[in-house]
């Protein structure tokens, strides 16, 4: 299995693990010597459809060069475009979208009684959303330490940008005792840290009507025993009151950190993109989210090259992102996508530009992260370890309830033996643009 893009696909491949386990297959590391091979795809940018496309080629060798029988591209990618790649990519054999994945053992048996057959692949999509819960199967592929936590399934937001909800559907909320009962499982289990994703956290619950939301549901896990994080990622501005900021505030297990993606701080550019969220709401809330949680951690992301960006609209993004000094930046430049009310706008702006403007605000973004890191050298605080450092020499990699898995910067341990998956008292020693040099002691 290969996956792809963001954590919410991670999910997705851990199911469809989940499930051929129940389903009686075994698993290889090793493409060469395995029978199936599973590209879970990402289709959300130009450029994780390219990746895609280059992966599923590259395992293809393996039909030649190793022991497959069988290449399955699933995920994204092909829910939204199984029809027309089945007719280009003789390479794969079978194309699962997202609706469909929990299938992917009958369509492989049955791909395989067929295996040299003169017909059509096969393309199995639907609108079906399939939602995690303890009662289902799925194979943790993150360290043993933390995990990701879906807690809702599509988007009703109408962002212009955005191609989200024709591929994964309508907002779908799981209910709370079923996130609890999962949370509950993985602690007993030793996992230290989860991470709450969903297209849009602040979302979830609308659609059950029944008052779930998501400060109940973080406050409903506050209240387990065991130590562990709490870590909301993806946050829309919209709908983040006072009780959700109240919430994160006071938990004890959450994390004061704040993934919220603002995509631009321009008026004219926020009503185009039909984010809903004014640049007067957005400096609001900013400043309530500091005064309110003591030593907070802020995330965003941006978009640069928006159709029709002027040279002040981006300097005034970038005399904003100067303003609000935010922990962790992360910029993409805009992509056209097939079927989004951006991509028909006039005044596309050029590659060119959208690359200088990108390298333009990561550059300043580094200046502000390395002394925000540099504010930190001195202070004693609370890490993850993760393990020895690849390279060894005695260091260990952790995190610190500011570094996300994955997305964000890490923090170097000096140490002898230190456990991995366990919570140690770290003092920093040094900073760096994006990640911290610390020594403790077991």
């Amino acid at each position: 299995m290969v996956s792809l893009g963001c954590a919410k696909n991670l999910v997705d491949a851990e199911m469809i693990l989940g499930y051929l386990k129940k389903d009686g297959f075994r698993f290889s590391t090793d493409p060469a010597k395995s029978d199936v091979i599973i590209v879970n795809t990402c289709g959300f940018l130009e450029a994780s459809r390219k990746e895609s496309i280059d992966q599923i080629l590259q395992m293809a060798r393996y039909k030649e060069a190793g022991t497959c029988r069988v290449l399955v591209a699933s995920g994204c990618l092909s829910q939204k475009h199984g029809e027309e790649l089945a007719k280009e990519m003789p390479e794969v054999d079978l194309f699962v979208g997202t609706g469909e994945f929990d299938r992917i053992g009958a369509f492989l048996r049955a791909r395989f009684a067929e295996v040299g057959a003169r017909r059509a692949v096969p393309v199995h999509v639907s609108s079906r959303q399939i939602l995690p819960d303890p009662d289902l199967p799925r194979v943790l592929s993150t360290p043993g330490h933390y995990s990701y936590l879906k807690i809702s399934e599509g988007c009703s937001h109408i962002c212009s940008f955005c191609t989200i909800p024709s591929i994964r559907g309508r907002l779908k909320s799981r209910t709370m005792d079923s996130v609890v009962r999962e949370v509950e499982g993985f602690v007993g289990e030793g996992v230290k840290e989860f991470n709450l994703i969903a297209q849009d956290l602040n979302e979830y619950g609308r659609d059950l009507k029944d008052g779930t939301t998501l400060a109940r549901l973080l406050e409903r896990l506050d209240k387990l025993r065991g130590e562990f994080w709490l870590r909301p990622l993806y946050m829309y501005p919209l709908e983040f009151n006072d009780r959700l900021i109240g919430t994160i505030r006071d938990a004890e297990h959450i994390v004061k950190y704040v993934d919220m993606p603002l995509q631009h701080i321009s008026e004219r550019i926020l009503l185009s993109m039909k984010r809903g969220s004014p640049s007067r709401y957005v400096r609001q809330l900013i400043g309530k989210l500091k005064k309110e949680i003591r030593d907070v951690a802020l995330r965003t992301t941006f978009i640069v090259g928006y159709p029709g960006e002027t040279e002040e609209e981006f300097q005034e993004l970038c005399d904003f992102v100067s303003e609000a000094e935010f922990d962790r930046v992360g910029v993409f430049r805009f992509s056209v996508e097939e079927g989004t009310a951006a991509a028909t706008l006039p005044d596309q702006i050029g590659a060119k530009m959208k690359d200088e403007r990108y390298e333009r605000l990561m550059a300043l973004q580094r200046q502000i992260s390395r002394k925000k890191n540099q504010a930190l050298v001195g202070r004693r605080l609370k890490a993850l370890c993760e393990g020895p450092m690849p390279e060894g020499g005695g260091f260990f990699k952790a995190r610190l309830a500011s570094q996300a898995p994955e997305i964000d910067g890490i923090t170097v341990l000096a140490g002898k033996n230190l456990p991995a998956g366990e919570f140690l008292d770290a003092r920093v020693l040094k900073a760096a643009d994006y990640d911290l040099i610390a020594e403790c002691s077991p």
